[in-house]
């Protein structure tokens, strides 16, 4: 006999007395396709997404909503896909929305066969990835400018990475040094910079520390020998380079002559 408890447990439920219709209800955006392309239904999701209801899209190729520039190639890696070639699963195309927006999806698609002569089906789902794509996009181009920003500092800067090995010169650093940043790339600065002689801000002697120098500001001097033998005496002060995380990248070190 089934108690009272029983019966208030949803995972008693009988799964067909829920009349949910899964493909319409899921929140991942999907299109069922017929095996010329074309869209046999949308879900909610789907519509959501790119602002058209499931009649605006029944009997269209799906690709007619890929921009106009990736349409051909989207026919193409369609057909591809039902000769059994599967899509990568990078793959992403650019979407027009109704309201004419562009949308970055990655799409995954799955057969659906069935005993009906129209078949296969194919199930295509769509995830937006406009805001990742926009983001690295954004990254990518604020550190090239950042590179060309370091690179075009006036004062020669050298940078450390956390294991003490030069990683970059600036073209200040590379003229006052006469090394290139190619030459130096990997290398201990012990090459460039004596830190045994060196001379702390006060003038005494002191042994830089570099494990020290990764948490902390430094300054002080050196007497370096440049690439051609000629030694000039620098100051050195030196910089953790802090991540927005908290993460310590390396160390900035600054030189200038002084005589």
């Amino acid at each position: 006999m089934t108690s009272k408890a029983d019966q208030s447990d949803p995972l008693s439920v009988n799964a067909a007395e829920l009349h949910v219709d899964l493909f319409d209800q899921t929140p991942l955006p999907l299109m069922l396709v017929d095996k010329d392309g074309r869209i046999v239904r949308a879900n909610l999701a789907e519509c959501r997404l790119l602002g058209y209801t499931n009649e605006e899209m029944k009997g269209k190729h799906a690709w007619e909503f890929v921009a106009d520039e990736e349409q051909d190639l989207s026919k193409g890696r369609f057909q591809a896909f039902l000769d059994g070639m599967e899509l990568s699963a990078s793959l992403r195309r650019r979407f027009r929305t109704k309201t004419d927006d562009s949308l970055v999806c990655e799409l995954s698609a799955q057969f659906i066969r069935c005993e009906s002569d129209s078949g296969p089906f194919v199930l295509l789902a769509s995830v937006d990835v406009t805001r990742q794509v926009t983001e690295a996009r954004i990254r990518g181009e604020f550190s090239r400018w950042m590179e060309a920003s370091f690179r075009s500092l006036a004062e020669p800067t050298m940078i450390l990475d956390t294991l003490g090995h030069i990683r970059h010169l600036n073209r200040a650093a590379e003229t006052l040094l006469e090394w290139s940043e190619a030459e130096a790339a990997g290398a201990i600065p012990e090459i460039l910079i004596p830190w045994c002689e060196i001379l702390s801000s006060d003038g005494k002697p002191t042994a830089y520390d570099y494990k020290e120098g990764i948490s902390s500001s430094w300054s002080g001097s050196a007497l370096v020998t440049i690439k051609g033998g000629t030694q000039k005496r620098l100051r050195i002060r030196t910089e953790p380079i802090v991540a927005s995380n908290g993460i310590v990248l390396g160390i900035s070190s600054c030189l200038s002559p002084i005589d």
